[in-house]
């Protein structure tokens, strides 16, 4: 809750809810469970999802909420269900259609990967990737992970 003069008014009972464990569905139908924690900060909420025993890097997600970390849990989520509803790569990692969403992360030498299925894509393979759709054109869309 936010009094009249824009501050909240929350307190600490929501710190016992968390961490929240608990399973989501991926594209396959395979059940994955993920850990997620709260943090509050001077603006807000974010409560991050981290997938347990990944196989690789596996999936992340977070939410941000102004107001309260049960609707940044809400949020994070339907944002869970809704990425994790969608294959991007075949087995053989290649795009499957002509969207491809993950995450930006680093590798142990300081090397760029993309998360893209739960799994680590070096850029080199993403030049592979791209490279079977020469002539096409693109559109790169970065966004912040707590949109």
């Amino acid at each position: 809750m936010i009094d009249r003069k824009g501050k909240r008014l929350m307190g600490t009972e929501w710190q016992s809810d968390f961490p929240i464990r608990e399973e989501f569905e991926d594209f396959s139908g395979k059940k994955r469970p993920f850990i997620s924690n709260c943090h509050e900060g001077t603006l807000g909420y974010t409560v991050r999802a981290k997938e347990e025993n990944p196989k690789g890097e596996g999936y992340e997600f977070s939410a941000y909420s102004e107001r309260s970390p049960y609707n940044a849990l809400g949020r994070l989520r339907r944002k869970v269900r809704q990425s994790m509803a969608t294959r991007h790569l075949s087995r053989d990692r290649d795009i499957l259609h002509d969207t491809l969403r993950g995450r930006i992360t680093s590798d142990d030498q300081g090397g760029v990967l993309l998360v893209v299925d739960g799994v680590a894509i070096e850029i080199d393979q993403l030049a592979r990737i791209l490279s079977t759709h020469e002539g096409w054109e693109f559109e790169l869309k970065i966004k912040d992970a707590l949109e």
